[in-house]
């Protein structure tokens, strides 16, 4: 008998609620659209303990089987078949437990990776939950109007932060389209992130473009000298330090008081004694 099935025994036996699990995706992706709740997956894996110490402790909590009433709830076995590995993959499940939190429609809300007791696990899934109203709306914005600009925007710039980069460069260059009548420091922010991640991909050309396009638009905000120094950490990771040292020469002339500027001097200083 397997520790997972004997706490299973043991949960029935004694009459102790616990959340309500799914154990397939796909139906807990069709439960989620009907009932229109972001999903909670626990990855777990039979050999994990700290899994089996949430089924004891956290998943058995009065507070956190009420709030998982707010979700649709699934379990996935990182080692149960290619398809739950595949999903597993799809959520950079690097480590176990790993507690993921997901639209109806697949993006991801937020991830918790190893054990959270009770006393923590509700404001986790209240952060989630509340978070999933923004990402869901933005969803829902765009099914509407797939140029919605302001839900392309704060769409991607949830998805670059939660790491999903692929995504977040999508729906960002969509936003960029459409965006002339967005506010500056939203158009501003677009075009930096993309900058990023397409230094981050090698593809510095293109980054280049779009930061120097950024830094055309008008007026000039704090956003100003953050994509200068994105620029300049482009120009090195590019091999163009000459380029590197101008931006940032700029920058700190410009944007003396700026919170990047003391990491655009050391970059200096850094480019300087590699001349030497």
């Amino acid at each position: 008998m397997t520790a997972s099935v004997a706490l299973a025994l043991v949960f029935l036996g004694s009459g102790q609620q616990s959340v309500r699990w799914e154990h397939r995706f796909d139906e807990a992706v069709k439960k989620a659209r009907a009932a229109q709740k972001p999903i909670m997956i626990d990855f777990w894996a039979d050999w994990c303990a700290w899994c089996h110490r949430l089924d004891a402790t956290t998943y058995v909590d009065p507070v956190v089987v009420k709030l998982s009433d707010d979700f649709i709830a699934l379990k996935i076995d990182t080692e149960g078949g290619k398809k739950n590995q595949e999903i597993a993959l799809h959520y950079n499940v690097a480590t176990l437990p790993t507690i993921t939190f997901i639209t109806p429609g697949g993006r991801q809300i937020l991830t918790l990776k190893g054990f959270q007791g009770p006393g923590q696990f509700p404001r986790t899934m209240e952060t989630a939950r509340d978070k999933a109203v923004h990402v869901m709306g933005f969803e829902s914005a765009l099914d509407r109007d797939p140029r919605h600009a302001a839900a392309l925007f704060g769409l991607g710039v949830h998805l670059f932060e939660q790491e999903f980069y692929e995504e977040s460069r999508a729906l960002l260059s969509r936003a960029v389209a459409h965006d002339a009548p967005r506010p500056v420091n939203d158009r501003k922010q677009a075009r930096m992130l993309i900058g990023i991640i397409q230094n981050y991909d090698r593809k510095y050309a293109e980054g280049e473009s779009i930061l120097k396009d950024a830094l055309e638009i008008r007026p000039v905000t704090e956003y100003d000298p953050k994509m200068m120094f994105v620029l300049a950490r482009l120009y090195v990771a590019w091999n163009k330090k000459d380029s590197a040292r101008g931006v940032l020469k700029t920058l700190v002339h410009e944007h003396a008081d700026s919170s990047v500027t003391p990491k655009a001097r050391e970059l200096m200083k850094s480019l300087e004694r590699e001349r030497k």
